[in-house]
């Protein structure tokens, strides 16, 4: 019989991770306090591209090469953030992949992922925006928290 206190087999705990200190906050909780031998650890990275394809502006620049320009060098940050993630869990000394999802807002791209995944429980941070802030640009803690059909863990900073 197994040990219950692993859990079940194939039980997969996603972390998203932004690369700010309130990700990293809730990194360390999870690995504290939800992390077990057995359980499959996916870090999650979201380039969100859409903020920096308009350049402030809602009209696209007259050289769309700019745009492309942006959208690689997001990218590239993207990959440097994984680079920085797989070593952290080389850190903690706990297995798992990191994967790096590419464009659309990010609390919908890592709701519909971890659906695909088929994932048991989603560890997010919390920048502790105000109010106001998170209604005029939106909170990715609260869509995920809101959309998603599996336990989600807000670690406040």
């Amino acid at each position: 019989m197994a040990d219950a206190s692993k859990g079940p087999a194939n039980r997969i705990a996603v972390v998203a991770m932004d690369g700010s200190e309130a990700s990293e906050a809730a990194l360390d909780f999870f690995v504290k306090n939800v992390y077990h031998e057995g359980l499959d650890v996916v870090l999650m990275h979201c380039v969100h591209h859409r903020a920096q394809n308009t350049y402030g502006s809602v009209w696209m620049p007259v050289e769309p090469h700019l745009v492309v320009h942006a959208y690689h060098e997001e990218r590239k940050k993207g990959e440097e953030v994984c680079k920085k993630l797989k070593a952290k869990l080389d850190t903690y000394k706990i297995g798992g992949q990191v994967i790096q999802l590419d464009g659309g807002d990010p609390g919908h791209t890592i709701v519909q992922k971890c659906e695909e995944l088929g994932a048991s429980v989603i560890v997010v941070g919390s920048r502790g925006l105000g109010a106001i802030r998170r209604t005029l640009i939106g909170s990715v803690s609260e869509y995920i928290l809101h959309h998603s059909n599996i336990p989600v863990f807000i670690c406040k900073h």
